[in-house]
Order: C-alpha cells, then sequence, then structure tokens
C-alpha cells in the first residue's frame, strides 16, 4: 500500500533492481489498464532502470520486450509482433544469467498474447536450464482491473471488454491451464494506494493478498527514521510517514497537508452555487500562481518557448520553467470535458463554442488575447490571488517551520508575466478515452525531425480538463491547481481518492496550490482520508506485532469500493438504545439478579413520575468503564461468545489502532466469557461488545484515531476533534431498574434489597425477549412520564429532550443503563433484562464486510 502519487512506481523499480542484482531471471511488469499509462510506466522504466543508449552492450546486457519502437510507436502493432520474445535471445539471456524485463499493459487481448508468448519461447527453455529459475510479477495500480470479484467476473466494460478476466490471465503468466515448468518459482507483488477492493477480496482468489501487506512511508517531518543501513528491516519502529531531514520541499503533500496540516493556508476552497464564478476563480489562481513560479525559476516562460529552438535535449529542459498545471475535473462524461474546455476558452473570451472546439480540435487551444484585455481592464479579481498566496505563505512557514521566508514579486511584475507569458503561453486540453483527445501530458522535449532542431515540452502551461482517466495513475507534472466539480449520488472511496490528482511532491510550491471543490466534497476528501490513514496503521500494526488483517473502512454516507459485489456496511457502536434480547431461563436462579442486587447495594433512590412509582435508581452514576465492567459481569447460559472468530477479530483490529497512538492501559477492549476459543455466534446487539464499546470511547478521550467518526454527527471525523473538550464531554451512566405491574420480586438476592421490586411480565419466547423498551409516550407533556429511554432525565430534574429525527442523546449527555426483572406468574425465579441508552458524540467506525458477513442496513439510528 503505497498513497496516491506518493512514488510507487519507483518503489517497483527499485524492487527490480533489487531482483536483478539477486540474479532473479524474468520480470514483468503490468502497467496500468489504459495504453497512456502502459506507456508512461515504460518510459520511466526505461530512464530509470534500463538507462543509457541502445547499443550494442545495451542490448546483450537484458531482454527488453516490447522493444522501445513498438510501446512507443504511433503506429499499430499486433500484439504477438508487440510480445515476441525469440527463442534464441531468450536461450541466450537466461544461461548467460541475464534478466528478460516485460512491461505489459493489464488488458486481456495483452495478457494473452503475453501469456502464448512466455508459453512457447520462455517455458521451454526454461525446462532445460538445469537449475530453478525466478520470475517476478509486479502489478502497478492493482486494485484497477486486477481484482476478481465472482458475481461480476464475465460482465463487460463499455471500454476496456473484458475487464473482470484480467485477473485470470495475470495467474494465467505463471500458472496456465496448460502447466508452467517444475522449475520455475514464481512472485506476484501488487501495488495500490487504495486497497480496499484487493483486501475485501475472497481469499480463493489468485490475486488476493495472502502472504505479507506492507505499508509504505512517504517523507514528512514526522515518524520514525528509516534505518538507511537495512532499510528492509520490518521490525524496526515504523510509521506512515518518515522523517525528511531536506525539508517541506521533499515532503510528500498528501491528504495531511492538504486536509490537515495546512488546513490554515487555505488550499482547500468550497465552491459557490456559481459554476461559472467558481471556473473563474479557479483559472486565475492558476495563471497567477504560474507568473509566480515563472518569476522564481528565472527561465524561459511558455510563451517564448513556443518559437524558440534549442540545439540539444538538455538545453530544451535547463532553460525552459518547469512545467505548471490545472486539472478541470467537471464530471465522468467524456461529452462534459469537451464542453468544460470550450466554457475555459468562452469565459477567456473566445466567442462562440464552434470556435472553441475546432480550437480543441487543432491541438493547440491557446487562452486568447481577449483575456489580457480583461485583465488590464479590471485587475482586483486577479490581484487579490498575490494576497492569497502571500497569507498562504506565511501559514505555510508558521505550520512547518520554513526557513528562509520565501517573497514575493510585486504585482507590476506578476501582470507583466500574465500579459507577455503566461497566458499566452496556456493551453487548454482534453485528456479522455475519447480519440480526438490527448493521448497524454507531454512534458519531454521534442526533437525536429529535419532540422535536429530540440523544441521544448508542448505542456508548460496547461489547464487540462480530464474525467476517469486522469484519475488513475497519469501524472501531471508541477500542478497546482485543481477545480473539481463532480458529484456522485454514491461516492466510492478508492476511486474517489485516486481522483485526488493534487497529492505528490509539491512541497516547494506548495503555498500556491488550491483546490476547488463542493463543501460536501472536501468532507469526502477528508474523510477518505482519514480512513485511509486507519488502513495504513492497521497494516504497520501488523507489519510491526502481528495484529489481525486490517479492517477495511467506508462512512455512513460512502462506500469502499464499487469493484467488490455485495459489500455490507458494519458499525461499529451498538447503536443509540441497545436492547439486550437474550434473557436467562426463569426456571434456574438468574446470576444476573445477584449482579443487580450487588450493585443496588449502593445507595439508591425511588423514581416517581406523575404519582406513579416508575422504579429504583442509583444516586451516582458510573463511569465509562465502571458501566464496562459492571456489564461484562453478565452472564447468559445460551449465550457465550467466544475471543476468537470474527467479532474478536473485529475488536482486536480497532484495539491495535487505538493501541498503535498509545498503548492501553488494561486491554483488552473485548471480554467475552469464552476464552481462546470461538463459542456461540455474536448477536448485534451484545452486552460483552457494549462494554468494549465503552472502554473503547474512554480510551478514545485521549486519543486522535484515525478512522473514527462521531455518533450522532454524520461526517465528523473524530480525529479532527477536540480532545480536551471530549474528556471533559464523555459520559457517565445511571443506573436505574423499571418497576412493572407484576408482583413484587419475593425470592433471589433482589428480594433481600431494603426495597421493594415489582416485576415486569414482558414476553419471552425459547430465551429471547419479544417486547423491549417499555412505556413509551412521545406525546406526553411536562410532567408526564414520557418513556423508559428517559428515566434518569426524571431522576435529574431535567427537561425531557424534544422529539427529534434521531434516537441519540444530545452530545455531551449522559447515558443510562435500565434494568427489568421479569416474572411472569407462574416463573418460579425473576429474569434480568437490560437495554442501554448511549448519547451522541461516541467514536464511530463504519466497516465494509464481504458479502453476507456481519452486514446490516446503512441507515443505522
Amino acid at each position: 500500500m503505497g498513497s496516491v502519487q506518493s512514488g510507487k512506481t519507483a518503489s517497483m523499480l527499485g524492487v527490480s533492481a533489487l531482483a536483478i542484482d539477486s540474479g532473479l531471471d524474468i520480470i514483468v511488469v503490468l502497467a496500468g489498464t489504459r495504453i497512456s499509462l502502459w506507456r508512461q510506466t515504460y518510459e520511466r522504466l526505461v530512464q530509470q532502470l534500463d538507462s543509457g543508449e541502445d547499443n550494442a552492450q545495451k542490448i546483450k546486457r537484458r531482454l527488453l520486450c516490447p522493444p522501445r519502437g513498438i510501446a512507443l510507436s504511433e503506429q499499430t502493432h499486433p500484439l504477438t509482433t508487440t510480445y515476441r520474445l525469440p527463442p534464441a535471445q531468450v536461450r541466450q539471456r537466461l544461461n548467460q544469467g541475464k534478466p528478460l524485463i516485460i512491461v505489459a499493459m493489464k488488458q486481456t487481448d495483452h495478457l494473452h498474447a503475453l501469456a502464448a508468448s512466455l508459453r512457447t519461447s520462455v517455458f521451454n527453455e526454461v525446462k532445460e536450464l538445469g537449475r530453478t529459475a525466478h520470475m517476478l510479477v509486479l502489478d502497478d495500480e492493482a486494485d484497477d482491473g486486477s481484482i476478481l470479484d465472482a458475481v461480476v467476473e464475465s460482465s463487460q466494460d463499455p471500454i476496456y471488454g473484458r475487464l473482470k478476466q484480467i485477473p485470470r490471465a495475470i495467474a494465467n503468466l505463471w500458472d496456465p491451464p496448460q502447466g508452467s515448468p517444475s522449475n520455475l518459482f514464481s512472485t506476484y507483488i501488487a501495488y495500490t494506494a487504495t486497497p480496499q477492493a484487493n483486501l475485501l477480496q475472497e481469499d480463493h482468489n489468485p490475486l488476493a493478498p495472502r502472504d505479507f501487506m506492507i505499508s509504505l512511508r512517504t517523507p514528512l517531518d514526522v515518524g520514525h527514521p528509516v534505518d538507511t543501513t537495512d532499510p528492509g528491516n520490518l521490525d524496526a519502529p515504523r510509521s506512515s510517514t518518515y522523517p525528511e531531514p531536506v525539508g517541506i520541499r521533499s515532503y510528500y503533500t498528501g491528504g495531511e497537508v492538504f486536509y490537515r496540516r495546512a488546513e490554515a493556508a487555505g488550499l482547500c476552497i468550497p465552491t459557490t452555487n456559481s459554476a461559472q464564478q467558481d471556473l473563474a476563480d479557479a483559472v486565475r489562481a492558476f495563471l497567477v500562481a504560474g507568473a509566480i513560479r515563472l518569476h522564481r525559476s528565472s527561465k524561459l516562460g511558455p510563451a517564448s518557448v513556443i518559437t524558440a529552438q534549442f540545439d540539444t535535449e538538455d538545453e530544451a529542459v535547463a532553460r525552459v520553467a518547469p512545467p505548471h498545471s490545472m486539472l478541470y475535473h467537471p464530471s465522468a462524461a467524456i461529452l462534459d470535458h469537451f464542453r468544460g474546455a470550450e466554457d475555459v476558452l468562452l469565459w477567456a473570451g473566445i466567442p462562440d463554442r464552434a470556435t472553441a472546439r475546432n480550437l480543441l480540435d487543432t491541438g493547440d487551444a491557446r487562452l486568447p488575447d481577449t483575456l489580457v484585455n480583461d485583465l488590464e481592464a479590471d485587475p482586483a479579481p486577479w490581484a487579490q490571488w498575490l494576497d492569497k498566496y502571500t497569507a498562504s505563505t506565511r501559514a505555510i512557514e508558521d505550520g512547518f517551520d520554513v526557513l528562509p521566508p520565501k517573497t514575493f514579486p510585486d504585482w507590476q511584475t506578476i501582470e507583466t508575466l500574465l500579459i507577455n507569458e503566461v497566458i499566452p503561453g496556456t493551453r487548454v486540453a482534453v485528456v479522455n478515452s475519447d480519440p480526438n483527445a490527448d493521448d497524454r501530458p507531454a512534458y519531454a522535449p521534442s526533437q525536429d525531425p529535419i532540422t535536429s532542431k530540440w523544441r521544448a515540452a508542448r505542456d508548460l502551461s496547461t489547464i487540462f480538463v480530464s474525467g476517469n482517466v486522469m484519475a488513475r495513475g497519469l501524472t501531471l507534472e508541477g500542478m497546482t491547481t485543481a477545480l473539481f466539480q463532480r458529484s456522485s449520488a454514491n461516492p466510492l472511496a478508492d476511486t474517489q481518492m485516486q481522483m485526488q490528482r493534487w497529492f505528490g511532491y509539491r512541497g516547494s510550491y506548495i503555498e500556491l496550490c488550491r483546490v476547488f471543490a463542493s463543501d460536501d466534497q472536501l468532507t469526502l476528501f477528508r474523510a477518505y482520508h482519514d480512513v485511509d490513514e486507519a488502513v495504513r496503521t492497521a497494516i504497520i500494526e501488523r507489519m510491526m506485532s502481528g495484529a489481525p488483517e486490517p479492517t477495511v473502512l467506508q462512512g455512513l454516507n460512502f462506500e469502499a469500493t464499487g469493484k467488490i459485489a455485495g459489500v455490507g456496511n458494519l458499525p461499529l457502536s451498538p447503536g443509540a438504545r441497545p436492547f439486550v434480547t437474550v434473557i436467562n431461563d426463569s426456571r434456574q436462579p438468574d446470576p444476573n439478579a445477584r449482579v443487580v442486587a450487588e450493585l443496588f447495594a449502593r445507595p439508591s433512590s425511588n423514581l416517581t413520575v406523575a404519582h406513579v412509582l416508575r422504579g429504583r435508581i442509583l444516586d451516582e452514576p458510573l463511569e465509562l468503564t465502571e458501566a464496562a465492567e459492571f456489564l461484562d459481569r453478565l452472564s447468559f447460559a445460551d449465550y457465550q461468545p467466544g475471543s476468537e472468530g470474527f467479532h474478536a477479530d473485529f475488536w482486536n483490529r480497532i484495539e491495535a489502532r487505538a493501541h498503535a497512538v498509545a498503548p492501553l492501559p488494561d486491554p483488552p477492549l473485548y471480554r467475552p466469557p469464552v476464552k481462546h476459543r470461538e463459542g456461540d455466534l455474536t448477536r448485534r446487539t451484545c452486552p460483552y461488545a457494549i462494554a468494549a464499546y465503552l472502554r473503547l470511547w474512554s480510551a478514545s478521550v485521549t486519543r486522535s484515531i484515525k478512522g473514527l467518526f462521531v455518533t450522532g454527527h454524520p461526517g465528523e471525523l473524530w480525529s479532527y476533534a477536540d480532545l480536551g473538550r471530549k474528556k471533559t464531554e464523555q459520559p457517565r451512566f445511571w443506573i436505574g431498574i423499571r418497576y412493572g405491574d407484576g408482583a413484587a420480586v419475593s425470592n433471589g438476592p433482589l428480594a433481600l434489597l431494603p426495597f421493594n421490586i415489582r416485576a415486569t411480565t414482558k414476553r419471552v419466547i425459547g430465551g429471547e425477549l419479544k417486547t423491549t423498551w417499555g412505556a413509551s409516550d412521545p406525546n406526553a407533556g411536562p410532567g408526564q412520564y414520557r418513556g423508559d429511554v428517559y428515566f434518569d432525565y426524571y431522576h435529574r430534574d431535567l427537561p425531557v429532550p424534544l422529539s427529534s429525527k434521531t434516537a441519540w442523546r444530545p452530545s455531551n449527555s449522559d447515558g443510562q443503563i435500565l434494568f427489568y426483572v421479569n416474572q411472569h406468574k407462574d416463573d418460579p425465579h425473576p429474569t434480568v433484562a437490560v437495554g442501554v441508552c448511549l448519547p451522541a458524540g461516541g467514536p464511530e467506525q463504519f466497516s465494509a464486510t464481504r458479502a453476507g458477513v456481519g452486514a446490516v442496513t446503512r441507515n443505522v439510528p
């Protein structure tokens, strides 16, 4: 598990280099489901792993497939040609211990062609080696196409065809139906920033993670240092980030920077009700940021280099300002991308859509001179961005200890650069799967085949309008500005996490970065980051201490992934008013009667409402951990869950995340009666799970645990909460006994108490209560009894909350635990039932579950 645009490809190539150094024979890099991603990864591999001129010496030291002339050619080649592996060359390289390096596209036809080539040209040679051979398969963006879901495996993707057949085709590279050489050993390593679907796959799927999970670290100014003498030591202290001494210019600027640490810098801007106004603000912000970056570089700008020529490629890079990019994401629809690009040009002064579209079709749609006229006529909306960037810089300096402070040119200098360089040099481009759109950004210089002169890269200042194709692996260099107008009725965390292309290594100009999105969307982005960090923490705990496999998290208003069918949603909290329906058999003395009697040996008082004696209540409430210990003392003959199994693992995973923040003083959280085995199937309303929840609440008020929400406050994140306030507001629990209309309890420990308990007569069938909470009158007025869920309110002389859409008690309220002593006329012994009322404001988590595993409806109270 890496992070979005964090350097996963670099890690992948580093692993490849180490594998080659160790004598590995075959490396297969699976490089994306789109041609643009395949070529991007191919180019990076050639530059970083297979660098140098394509001379005879280089050709002899490895076999690269496909050759550069085929992989990067604009011509179409048969796939048999693309993945051709000449047997003589394969034999020679294997005998000499030289590697075969293959970069394949993750598409079924490509994979089938590669598999056929391996079978006919490689496997036969491996059999004749007389030694073991090793193949390493590296899957880049492994949650894209590599997920096997049996329910939809045979479905057709409208663009990429048999997408769900990809996992089988990948596995067939080393384990085809025809068999593979007995001396060939293969390792599959998957890389992704969003592993939700990978973790939710069934274990029998061939690409499901089963041997190891590793969280890659990113550089920031916090975390455990990396041991450079032994970077592979997994026993060393580990964290999701590691301190980078070079400073912010080398930090990874992901969610932690955009949504937390740099919040005061105003990097995220809520959009308005006017799409036109938002577009204008975003484009102005981008262009002014471009002028500032151009001034800092002291190099040639995007307008000057349009006609400039250079003698060498290095000169075309060295004398030109670095790329500057903006992403405009209007929606998922391809037609909306072209319309969005037209909107940019229309705002800039192009007279009509037809003209704008013609410009886009030429591939060189530059912003028109009319935008310069608008700037000169009314510079105020532009100049404000210089002030905003200056303020952001100060906030960044304060938050990240940046020295020396950055300086800014005056407005006149910025305006001149906008007029002469940035506006006329900025291109508008559409990047999507449409044939009329650009294939991908171009950040490398190009050579004129006639003059041999070099021209600067095409995309030095570009506004890219795109959708899903940009949300997967393609990198926008020098990106400062994002306008995200996309919305979804069913947001998916993994998909929308990948859309955040503003993540990356932008520390050297982070004060110039801006993300324009709706308030709701920004709330989702923050939540995605939070649950992402929670999964990362869980993986680190598993690496370090053998904690259970990580929980895949989602929210009440978003799902973890759409790549797996039948994903359920399992909340952490027991709900606002959980009632334990299991009850002991009245034919035997109920041990819970003694537990309640011992508790009510403490001082207590009668509770009378509207001249009716309703019950008894302790004079002092219990603290969270006291209430938890009391609930754990309850026992049931027909309900004895154990410390192993699904529910126990569920709590162990949460405990591991809490422990990662700070060791728990009194583990474990979950203390079922049966030890070291599974015991009975766990109920949704379980007294031991409620107790574990209360312990977690107590622990959470001193720990900023990622991945937790706040009950009763949809979208609110625990890790953003004021823990001092949470500690002050943690609830206590008032303990009561509700009387019924039955006879007074006359036997057992409850009969020995200095007050008479009138029994309830709730219906019981097969050890299950069929009625739970007692009296309820939502129309009760002042002085009247509203219901049992407000039992303690009357004791404390508090106004009963007005009826609302939620069952939660208000935040900063106390809770209650209410007992019913149940005994029908023919029952020899009284039995005890219990319900709990919880206030809002507690920790909450939503776990994604595989189909049929502990799933509940999403509309929890």
